[in-house]
């Protein structure tokens, strides 16, 4: 009997041993794979934060240019002095650097290049039958602060400004009794303007668009003579445009 107690005894002791030393293997397995999976774990939370912020930096660089520049092209339709003295529409190129002062408001440095013609059939009884072609010409500095409105697919803006123009009277008259004369005269006159147009974004930074404007200037006072053939302008150069556009945003 006491030897089947202490068989017994042993054989119970014998099953602890081999459940510790089993827990034990277990718990070294555990062990040899708890390093990689939490370096692995590190990595793969590491590249989320990456790949998050990476995300949220392209979309902070998609709304964050500042600046842009700008080139339009179109018609320039006189009235007032210009139409009076029969000047044709004509066309204007212009430069724009442009900085956004909030996400609504941005103030523009325009350079501008505008021409008009107009062409006559006279008799003086000294120049006898002459043409006389003229090309009235302005080169502008133009500061202009607008306000800018989204509408949908398309941003809408408004606004106003000042310039400075530098204006040029070219005349070429071909006389029956002078023959071929040219003279080109200049003066310079402040100005005022008022626009309205629209944005369509092609990309976050490339733009298209279209402008009206809307100039009233000075009085240019140009009055001089060839061969008694009267080469002059004395009036505004007010009048409207309308040019389309396309920028770039940086």
């Amino acid at each position: 009997m006491t030897h089947t107690h202490a068989g017994i005894a042993k054989t119970g002791e014998c099953s602890l041993n081999n459940t510790a030393r089993e827990v034990e293997r277990l718990q070294q397995e555990v062990c040899m794979w708890k390093k990689p999976v939490t370096l692995f774990g590190l990595a793969a939370a590491f590249s989320g934060a990456v790949f998050c912020a990476d995300k949220a930096l392209a979309a902070e660089e998609a709304g964050s240019w500042k600046n842009y520049g700008q080139i339009k092209l179109g018609m320039l339709a006189p009235s007032s002095s210009m139409d009076d003295a029969e000047y044709d529409p004509g066309v204007v190129f212009s430069a724009t650097y442009g900085r956004y002062l909030t996400s609504f408001l941005v103030i523009e440095g325009t350079v501008e290049l505008a021409a008009s013609e107009s062409e006559y059939h006279l008799y003086n009884s000294n120049a006898g039958h002459y043409k006389q072609e003229n090309v009235l010409s302005s080169g502008a500095g133009l500061l202009t602060l607008k306000g800018i409105a989204a509408a949908g697919p398309v941003n809408l803006y408004g606004g106003g400004g000042v310039g400075l123009y530098g204006v040029t009277l070219d005349s070429e008259i071909d006389s029956e009794y002078f023959g071929e004369l040219d003279k080109d005269e200049s003066d310079s006159v402040f100005g005022v303007h008022a626009v309205a147009g629209l944005i369509c974004n092609a990309t976050d930074r490339l733009f298209f668009g279209a402008e009206f404007m809307y100039r009233w200037t000075d009085d240019v006072d140009i009055r001089e003579t060839v061969a008694t053939v009267p080469v002059d302008y004395t009036g505004d150069l007010s009048g409207y445009q309308i040019t389309m556009t396309a920028g770039f945003r940086f």
